[in-house]
């Protein structure tokens, strides 16, 4: 048959191959969960040829809303844009040369790139592009094939089964939603890099490069079997996977890391060392994560809150200020313990400065006080210091005013799943709802109790953050 993945269109591959022959006419009668399965346990990995047809099976079969350039397109675009031109001068990133491509295989990516910049003009920033062409065009028959399934990843719209972000605004909202993933799965992690004053955001937007990037060729072709079918979500799974890896690298030598961006880098590109293919997809598929639709959920309110910032989907690349905690001031924590609880709360809030609401010594110690401060905002920390000097305090995700709403229902509690309790800086307690009647039930929760048991506050403050009021009603999660 004629179909993509073998060079020679005069060769009856089926005959040479008798084996993977078979397996062929297996994906071919195979629906989408099947295909789900043989994707995660590497059916078609074995030989180049099936995994090409495979591809191209599964690529077809994208349903994307829109309709997608063929191979027409392609060669009238070429022809257009470099008439008789054979090597083009575009330089492509260097990490590249990791994807075992020749130089005609180079020059061929250049082209393909330079035709979808111009099919696409909407698509103003996708650092993962070159990466995703190059890997793809090995299982291509020619460049035309090539571009007609990297368009058909493009162009396919339906929000809870990504592919591709294609504006600075939407990869930003991707990586603070990594961010809050992390943040659930891999928190000592975050203590660390916080801890230590490097900037969490810069270590965590390269998230989707440490796939693309950084992952050797085998494994990424590996991660590219499982993405082209089940979308995004596979990529914050592998990415979730891999940090967690490096969590336990990294724990035993701390002390010697200098900047954790590159040292992760470094990691990736070694992970052969710590972790087989299989093992490490094995790995991502077992982390329990959200499901699609909450993903698209905190997506959506982590796009919001850069809007609000200030991001708009016209402009490419762009700086977004970061919080500022050098004139950070209070009676309770230091600035580095602060960074270390804002690098706990869920990034679209993380993106703003904290604002005292309450603080004991100035407001009094009254709760109705507390109340008149604190009402209206949300989401708030609040930090207690006792008089033995020990620190505890709470994240809560919802308006204090809440507690108005359930009073004749005797109801005893209420919050989101982002609301958490931390003491020592060493432990976040528990996520879930939270009592505002005091710690009674902890045994209930299997926690440490906060502090040594009854005790008298020498401090309290309340911190909101700069913008609260428009960021609360954007998202609540499940």
């Amino acid at each position: 048959g004629n179909s993509p993945g073998i060079s020679c269109q005069f060769v009856d591959w089926e005959k040479i191959d008798p084996e993977p022959a078979k397996k062929y006419q297996q994906i071919l009668k195979s629906g989408h969960q099947q295909l789900k399965r043989m994707g995660r346990e590497g059916f078609w990995a074995t030989s180049h040829t099936l995994r090409a047809k495979a591809y191209y099976h599964i690529i077809h079969n994208i349903n994307s809303r829109a309709i997608t350039p063929d191979r027409d397109v392609y060669y009238e675009m070429a022809k257009k844009l470099f008439g008789e031109q054979k090597v083009m001068g575009t330089l492509l990133p260097l990490f590249l040369s990791r994807y075992c491509l020749n130089k005609a295989g180079m020059n061929s990516v250049k082209k393909i790139l330079i035709c979808l910049g111009s099919y696409f003009p909407d698509m103003s920033y996708c650092p993962i592009l070159p990466a995703l062409v190059s890997l793809i065009l090995h299982f291509s028959e020619d460049e035309a094939e090539c571009f007609y399934s990297v368009s058909q990843l493009i162009c396919y719209k339906d929000p809870n089964k990504r592919y591709i972000d294609q504006t600075f605004l939407t990869y930003r909202a991707s990586c603070m939603t990594f961010g809050d993933l992390a943040n659930r799965c891999c928190r000592g992690i975050r203590k660390l890099i916080a801890s230590s004053h490097q900037n969490l955001f810069e270590f965590y937007s390269d998230w989707i490069m440490w796939i693309f990037a950084d992952l050797p060729f085998t494994y990424a072709i590996r991660v590219l079997d499982v993405y082209l079918l089940e979308g995004f979500k596979v990529l914050f799974r592998v990415a979730l996977a891999l940090l967690d890896l490096y969590k336990v690298s990294v724990s035993s030598r701390v002390a010697d890391v200098e900047d954790f961006r590159t040292d992760m880098k470094r990691f990736v590109q070694n992970v052969a060392r710590h972790c087989t293919v299989e093992k490490l997809l094995e790995r991502a598929f077992q982390i329990p994560i959200a499901t699609r639709n909450e993903l698209n959920l905190l997506f959506n309110a982590n796009k919001d809150a850069l809007m609000q910032k200030g991001v708009s989907t016209l402009q490419k690349r762009q700086m977004v200020e970061s919080v500022d905690l050098n004139n950070f001031s209070s009676s309770v924590v230091t600035e580095t313990e602060m960074r270390v609880i804002w690098a706990w709360i869920p990034e679209r809030f993380a993106l703003f400065n904290p604002v005292q609401l309450f603080h004991i010594a100035e407001h009094g110690r009254n709760l109705s006080s507390l109340y008149s401060r604190v009402e209206g905002h949300e989401p708030i920390v609040l930090i207690i210091k006792t008089m033995d000097e020990e620190v505890f305090g709470a994240f809560l995700s919802m308006d204090l005013m809440e507690r108005r709403n359930h009073d004749s229902k005797g109801l005893t509690y209420f919050g989101t799943g982002e609301c958490f309790v931390f003491m020592d800086f060493w432990s976040i307690v528990k996520h879930g709802e939270l009592q505002p009647l005091g710690a009674a039930n902890l045994d209930l929760y299997h926690s440490n109790p906060l502090c040594k048991g009854h005790f008298q506050i020498q401090s309290l403050e309340v911190w909101g953050i700069q913008n609260s009021i428009y960021l609360s009603h954007s998202f609540h999660s499940q």
